[in-house]
Formats: structure tokens, C-alpha cells, sequence
């Protein structure tokens, strides 16, 4: 039977009150969301850190770690942290930069080219996964007022 103050379908054991806020609503599919991704990247071998690196170096091709954390909005020591586990998988390498021999970058090998490109059918997993209830356009639709949020 549906909820009167709503039209969405409600979870019996949530407060109708809760069930009625999109910060509510926002934060459970957040949280199942991060254990689908968390799940699926682990059986990869991989971790959220992993992708959001090699995505980064993917798109941007070789940065200095300082421009990694930036891009993939992670702290100083997260970066170290992931590109030392990623070049002892030899899925990166650093490298000098050519512009400033006295500055590093961070590049994909061919390994974490390869690598990269699994993950991305991991992640292209996840997503409809978690949002296949939604129709392309609702996707389309969320994506850009999260967007919008953010």
C-alpha cells in the first residue's frame, strides 16, 4: 500500500517522516552505492583510490602527484599512499618531468593502461547495477542534478 504524503514506494521499516527527505533518501543510496562499488572493485583487486588514479592519469595522461590529488580530490598522503601500492604493481611509474627535470610525474604503463581499461568495465558493471531501475533518461536526469548539487 502506497504512502499518502508521497508518491515513491516506502520501506517499512523507515519512519515515514525519514522516507520523506531527499537528504534521507540521498544518503541510503549513497551508502548502498559505496558497498556496490567497494564489492565489485575489491573483486578486481582493486579499491576506490586505485580507480580514481589510474582514471585521472587516463584522462589527463602524466601529472605531477600535487595535480593528481587535485583531480581525483584526494589528500596529499592518500596520493602517496595509492601511487607507491600502484607503482609496486607496476601499474604506474614515475617519470621526470621534461619541462622541470627537478619535478616527477606520474604516468600509466601499459600495464595500468590495461588495468584502467578493465576497471572501466568494473565500473560500467556498478552503474547498472545500482541505477537499473532508472530509464537512460532518468539517469541523464539524476546525473545532472547531482551535478547541480555538487
Amino acid at each position: 500500500m502506497g504512502n499518502r504524503d508521497t508518491d515513491a514506494p516506502q520501506d517499512v521499516h523507515v519512519s515515514p517522516r525519514l522516507a520523506r527527505l531527499a537528504t534521507w533518501q540521498l544518503s541510503r543510496a549513497s551508502a548502498r552505492s559505496h558497498k556496490v562499488l567497494h564489492d565489485r572493485l575489491a573483486e578486481a583487486d582493486a579499491s576506490g583510490y586505485d580507480y580514481r588514479v589510474l582514471a585521472v592519469l587516463g584522462d589527463l595522461g602524466p601529472v605531477s602527484q600535487a595535480e593528481l590529488g587535485r583531480a581525483a580530490m584526494l589528500d596529499r598522503r592518500d596520493v602517496t599512499h595509492t601511487v607507491r601500492a600502484l607503482q609496486a604493481r607496476r601499474l604506474v611509474a614515475r617519470q621526470p618531468d621534461p619541462r622541470d627535470a627537478r619535478r616527477m610525474l606520474v604516468a600509466l604503463t601499459t600495464a595500468g593502461r590495461a588495468m584502467l581499461a578493465r576497471l572501466d568495465l568494473v565500473i560500467d558493471g556498478v552503474q547498472r547495477e545500482v541505477f537499473g531501475a532508472l530509464t537512460a533518461d532518468e539517469r541523464r536526469t539524476l546525473l545532472a542534478l547531482l551535478q547541480r548539487l555538487s
